[in-house]
């Protein structure tokens, strides 16, 4: 049976300081080299993601920016990905604006990802502003208006960070715009919440629905702990939570493990195939 092990980055595999262990480094590279089906499944980018997993080989195409991105690493190549319809897109900058926020919208040209926004209302917003621009050579561009956006330039994906307080009537009012999915979560690095935008198209799930046909797996084995997880651990045919998971991922999980600082998913992994812990 070919077995797909897919796993959620942050909080998930990665330690709490967003970093890989070497011994998890290590037990990667040897799946890769007894020919398992491993890859990620995480609301990060092809870029962030990419500065994580650099010189980790992965088997299976990874799904990014909560499925945004279907992705090969390995060949650097997009595989499939979703971008947002025009009437949709405008209803959720109307919402936006309706609270006087600036979300930061992520447009790709079918090549980059660049992020346009119109100002920046958090401090956690500035700290993805001064972040994101030096990882993407300075394709992080303050505009007038994201009503038009340049040419070519397809928008697949806004965010916004802040407390929860602030961003809750704008997840309530997202619920009733069609043609667009949305995850609302505690974020794991700046103590307020995340709140994303995506076409109804892309989810985590039915990106590793995609990924398991895709290479033709038998099963697909997922890992999470955030709210954004559920819908990929749902469709999953085995799903496992870590220990520090939200209450309501451990829930819905068949599974649960240790925690994201032991290393856990790596070792369920070599657990159940035999590989020495």
């Amino acid at each position: 049976m070919k077995t797909l092990y897919i796993t959620d980055l942050d909080g998930t595999l990665l330690h709490s300081d967003a970093t890989l262990s070497e011994y998890e480094i290590a037990k990667i590279k040897e799946f890769y080299e007894k020919d398992m089906l491993f890859s990620v499944a995480t609301a990060r980018s092809m870029i962030t993601g990419g500065q994580l997993l650099k010189g980790i080989p992965l088997s299976a195409p990874a799904v990014l920016m909560n499925g945004v991105f279907v992705y090969d690493f390995s060949e650097k190549r997009v595989i499939k990905y979703c971008k947002i319809d025009e009437e949709p897109y405008k209803n959720v900058l109307d919402i936006f604006e309706r609270y006087a926020l600036h979300p930061n919208v992520f447009t790709f040209d079918g090549e980059f990802l660049s992020i346009q926004c119109t100002g920046i209302d958090t401090r956690a917003m500035q700290w993805f502003f001064d972040t994101r621009k030096i990882m993407l050579d300075g394709r992080f561009y303050k505009v007038k208006s994201l009503y038009t956006l340049p040419e070519n330039q397809n928008p697949v994906y806004f965010n916004f960070f802040a407390p929860k307080d602030l961003l809750l009537p704008v997840a309530e009012e997202l619920k009733n715009v069609s043609g667009i999915n949305f995850a609302f979560y505690p974020d794991s690095y700046t103590n307020g919440w995340l709140l994303e935008v995506f076409a109804d198209t892309a989810s985590k799930a039915n990106a590793v629905k995609f990924v398991k046909e895709y290479i033709n797996a038998d099963e697909a084995v997922a890992f999470g702990d955030n709210l954004n997880d559920i819908p990929m651990l749902r469709i999953a045919d085995r799903s496992v939570a870590v220990s520090n998971a939200a209450e309501e991922v451990k829930k819905i999980a068949d599974i649960i493990i240790g925690d994201n600082n032991s290393d856990s998913v790596v070792k369920f992994i070599a657990s159940e195939n035999g590989i020495e812990i």
